[in-house]
């Protein structure tokens, strides 16, 4: 199934469109219409939320025209295949839309046939394409090159870190050498992960590689630490995190698509200069760890270092013979206390409890433990924790092990619990924000996207990370749920026309308000308002 976009300004031709052509359940096609926009502006917010294979635009409208929503979705979403619909035979804007990788074009007024050919010739081009993803031995090829090598080799000696200005300024002359543009004010790391074995990992490469070649020099992919590492450059950290989480998902919808199996892409933290990408990468490498360490794994799927707060208490998968005691806590719920206590207790040696120093290096630990784990949640330990334990050792009058451990137990639940409190707030908060704001606004037809996102003092890509992952459905999925559940509602309760009732929930099209409706529920709200009433 391939999931239609269509953008135009007159609502005369999207109904003629949506009503003429044969859609999923509507004929039997392979299509199904994801959404419609009347202008460019609106279209990308929403398109960036249900992330369409084709989109159908028209070139003049207002605010954002179709040449600007064009280039915009060919750098962010790479993937989407392009048909202009146009009243105007003009050459000059055939030129432009081929310059931008547009491969069909379109004259109002086009027929459903017409139309229906279209859509199943890029239908075939994006078969082709799946199968040239499929072809392992020439991206093999493509790789081995030697420009290819020399690129792959700068990019991951830089993540690897490259010391002192005249080394740095030696990495940046040789990568533009290799037409290589590694000069930003700010820089990230993204890890990739993905999952499918050696031939899934080969088309997450081709994929992976594919967009970054797309992005303009704004990121550049390398294989790194068992995974792929994406380096992502901007000119502040509000443009870099846009950029991150706006790669990132488009990375994580061409991975999933060309390995039918889940991924990760694990954001690290933005870093002032060329050689603190080691830093980033590591912190990319701790969100990788949370990540998979997780009980809801397959729910988050991309996470960055500010992030890793709303984790929920991971599954107990610790290597508790290795780690130090706050490595083990790190992702630890109040149930695993006692049992990793004593673990760690027992690996000191039976004589070792019975020792006045090492019950006293015992003490030290869980309160540098706890503090740890409190000053990550964004709290002040002595806040917390009773004061008297920062100042009396009450593990030295206690040498047996049962006395230990109850009072270490206290110490660390409590700091465990305050982390458990900030991880569960600090998104609920968030999205309850956003929920609020949509709850008064959802009937404003003009709210869109960056109007919650700006709310919440969010970027568009990061809140409609978020939000996807905290509620399970997009953020255009949550409002027209909102919208239709009122609507079912006036339905059942007034003698309000159809059309007002569209007005009433956020639509100034009552035909598409009626397309959606029974989309949505598989009845024309006339029939809903007939079996709701009992009439």
């Amino acid at each position: 199934m391939y999931k239609v976009f269509l953008v135009d300004d007159e609502i005369v031709i999207r109904e003629n469109i949506r009503n003429s052509f044969p859609w999923e359940g509507n004929g039997g096609s392979e299509f199904s219409l994801a959404g419609e926009a009347p202008d460019g502006e609106i279209a990308l917010q929403m398109m960036q939320d249900v992330k369409p294979d084709i989109l159908i635009t028209d070139i003049r409208m207002p605010f954002m025209d179709g040449m600007q929503l064009c280039e915009a979705v060919s750098h962010t979403m790479p993937w989407v295949q392009i048909v202009i619909l146009s009243g105007y035979d003009d050459f000059a804007y055939a030129q432009q839309a081929i310059s931008l990788g547009v491969k069909e074009y379109l004259l109002k007024p086009v027929s459903a046939q017409e139309l229906l050919e279209v859509l199943e010739r890029i239908a075939g081009r994006i078969r082709e394409e799946r199968r040239a993803q499929a072809d392992l031995l020439r991206i093999k090829r493509q790789l081995a090159s030697s420009s290819a090598f020399l690129r792959e080799k700068l990019l991951s000696e830089a993540l690897s870190g490259v010391r002192g200005e005249e080394n740095v300024q030696s990495l940046l002359e040789r990568a533009r050498a290799l037409n290589l543009s590694l000069l930003a004010r700010r820089y990230l790391v993204i890890l990739a992960c993905p999952r499918g074995g050696e031939e899934g990992r080969t088309l997450a490469q081709s994929a992976l590689y594919r967009l970054a070649d797309g992005s303009g020099d704004a990121v550049h992919a390398c294989e790194a630490q068992g995974a792929f590492a994406l380096i992502v450059l901007g000119d502040s950290d509000e443009d870099l995190e846009e950029r991150a989480y706006g790669f990132a998902q488009a990375a994580l919808y061409e991975v999933e698509r060309a390995t039918g199996k889940s991924a990760h892409m694990c954001i690290g933290e933005a870093v002032e200069s060329l050689s603190e990408l080691p830093r980033s990468c590591h912190s990319a490498q701790r969100v990788r760890r949370a990540m998979e360490l997780s009980s809801d794994a397959e729910k988050r799927r991309i996470m960055g270092v500010r992030d890793m707060e709303a984790l929920p208490p991971a599954a107990p998968a610790i290597n508790l013979d290795v780690s130090p005691l706050s490595e083990r806590l790190q992702y630890a719920n109040r149930e695993d206390v006692e049992g990793i206590l004593k673990d760690y207790i027992a690996s000191m040696g039976s004589a070792a409890i019975h020792s006045v120093m090492m019950v006293n290096f015992l003490y030290v630990e869980i309160l540098m433990a706890a503090s740890r784990i409190i000053k990550e949640a964004g709290g002040e330990p002595r806040e917390v924790i009773d004061a008297k334990l920062w100042e009396d050792n009450l593990f030295s009058s206690a040498p047996e092990p049962e006395e230990v451990i109850p009072l270490a137990r206290e110490v660390l639940e409590k700091a465990i619990a305050f982390r458990e409190e900030q991880s569960a707030t600090r998104y609920n908060a968030v999205i309850n924000k956003a929920r609020a704001y949509l709850a008064r606004e959802y009937q404003n037809s003009g709210v869109t996207l960056n109007d919650v996102s700006s709310h919440v003092c969010m970027s568009n890509s990061h809140f409609c990370t978020i939000f996807s992952q905290e509620m399970g459905v997009t953020f255009t999925e949550y409002l027209t749920e909102l919208r239709m559940n009122r609507a079912k509602e006036l339905l059942r309760t007034t003698q309000m026309r159809s059309s007002d009732i569209a007005y009433a929930v956020g639509y100034n099209d009552p035909h598409y308000f009626s397309y959606l409706f029974k989309k949505h529920t598989g009845m024309t709200p006339r029939d809903f308002r007939r079996e709701a009433q009992g009439s």
